[in-house]
Parts: structure tokens; C-alpha cells; sequence
């Protein structure tokens, strides 16, 4: 894919035609296409561009898109860097778990460098946890048991709590899909 990056609209295009490439081959084990997942993260991150325009809405859509190419692809920062610049690439990076860390730590150190971009990378991390919420509710595999539930609730309470105040909107938003998801057990 050749960089050729001119309005926000542009760079929008090519940050989701990139991930969805970058993740043609990634399905939920339903069967579903990952690209569903990160049309959700866009679509509440735009409800939240809705409530705030100010917002800048080319690291917004682009970070929504591109936020688990590193970490669930083969796509690297510096590919992301290459073709979108430091921007993008910095807010990428703070999303992306640091897997040289133990597991209890990733999301605070995660938390730590996305307080340190720009609000619209908080407001990713919102949207993709709504996201995340939602689809795996009523999900018994693996991977979603029971505790593994109540610890990814615990990790999203921590999540909003840190990063609530980048958007009120999409926060209220996880407040409620948390007490659905408090009501599951």
C-alpha cells in the first residue's frame, strides 16, 4: 500500500483499508471477521467525535482502525510509523500490550502511556473496551470463563476510572455495560 496521505478523510481510508488487510486472515473463533471489531471501535469512537467536535477526527478514526494491528498482527511500530507517522504510531504504541511484562501489569503500564497522547487515544481505549464488553457477554470458551470475566471487568472499571474524563459520552457508555456485565454471573 503506497502512502499518499492528503485529508483526515484520506488518512481515515487508508488506516482502515491497512488494519483490514493487516487483519484479513483474523476471525473470532464464532466465525466472525475481526474487521467487525474495529468497525465497532470507529463507530463509538465517531459518537464520541459527535459529542466533542473538536476533536481531531484523523488520529481518532485512524487510531480506532489501526489500535490492534501491532499487537494481533503481523504489522510492527515501525510499519505504522512508515506509512502513518509518529503521531498515529505513537498512539498505536501506547494501545498496544507490553507482552515482555507480567499480565497484571500491562494494563497499568498501558494506562500510564496513553495518559501521556492525546484524548483521542483514551477514547479509543473506551470504545475498544465497550467493544470487547459487548461481544463476549454471553461468550463460554477457552479464554472467557467465569473469572476470566470478572478480571476483564475489573481491568474496564479500571480502565474508566483513568480514561472516563477524555469522553463523558462513551465513559457512561462502559458504566453500563459493566453493570450489564455484573449481572451475568
Amino acid at each position: 500500500m503506497e502512502k499518499i496521505i492528503t485529508t483526515p478523510k484520506q488518512l481515515i481510508q487508508q488506516a482502515k483499508d491497512f488494519a483490514f488487510n493487516a487483519h484479513s486472515n483474523h476471525y473470532f473463533p464464532c466465525g466472525r471477521k475481526y474487521s467487525t471489531h474495529l468497525e465497532t471501535v470507529a463507530e463509538l469512537s465517531r459518537q464520541a467525535l459527535l459529542q466533542e467536535p473538536t476533536l481531531n477526527e484523523g488520529i481518532l478514526l485512524s487510531t480506532a482502525y489501526l489500535h490492534d494491528s501491532v499487537e494481533d498482527t503481523a504489522v510492527t511500530h515501525e510499519d505504522i510509523f512508515n506509512f502513518f507517522g509518529h503521531n498515529i504510531s505513537d498512539a498505536v504504541s501506547a494501545l498496544t500490550k507490553n507482552k515482555q511484562i507480567s499480565k497484571s501489569s500491562q494494563i497499568q503500564h498501558s494506562l500510564q502511556r496513553i495518559l501521556r497522547q492525546p484524548k483521542e487515544v483514551g477514547i479509543v481505549k473506551i470504545a475498544d473496551r465497550i467493544s470487547n464488553l459487548m461481544q463476549t457477554i454471553f461468550i463460554t470458551d477457552g479464554k472467557w470463563t467465569q473469572d476470566y470475566k470478572e478480571y476483564y471487568r475489573n481491568e474496564s472499571i479500571l480502565v474508566n476510572q483513568t480514561l472516563g474524563k477524555a469522553s463523558p459520552y462513551l465513559s457512561q457508555k462502559l458504566s453500563n455495560i459493566i453493570t450489564i456485565y455484573n449481572r451475568i454471573e
